[in-house]
């Protein structure tokens, strides 16, 4: 089994100590919208990132990974958040075996994490 993988299964979907300190620092009703924000654009950057993987863009598919990496690490999505930064690198390094192995978990985790966060928004 892959590092990356191993460690990956490791990490949550979601740092609850950054979610908490989000939460003081911006309000509930502000990280709310937020969140609902921040679905909205992983939905649609999700979509661009699977385009890109479908036309085998490696430089656009590295540019969303970094996007979306970005906002992750924002909101406290850990697993997507590295999963984010392996699925660049193998992109730029152009590793089509580590690009589909990845490309499968990332949606996989991506989907798990806006899921809760919808979940968390609806209660």
């Amino acid at each position: 089994m892959n590092d990356w993988l191993r460690l990956q299964a490791r990490l949550p979907l979601l740092d609850e100590h950054q979610i908490q300190r989000l939460e003081r620092e911006l309000g509930e009703t502000t990280l709310s919208r937020l969140w609902k924000l921040f679905v909205e654009d992983g939905r649609e950057q999700g979509e661009a990132l699977e385009q890109a993987f479908e036309a085998r863009d490696y430089d656009a598919m590295a540019r969303c990974c970094h996007s979306l990496k970005s906002a992750c690490g924002s909101y406290g999505a850990l697993r997507c958040q590295y999963l984010g930064e392996k699925l660049e690198q193998s992109c730029r390094e152009r590793d089509d075996v580590r690009v589909g192995e990845q490309m499968g978990v990332w949606r996989r985790t991506l989907e798990a994490t806006l899921n809760e966060l919808e979940t968390r928004l609806a209660g």
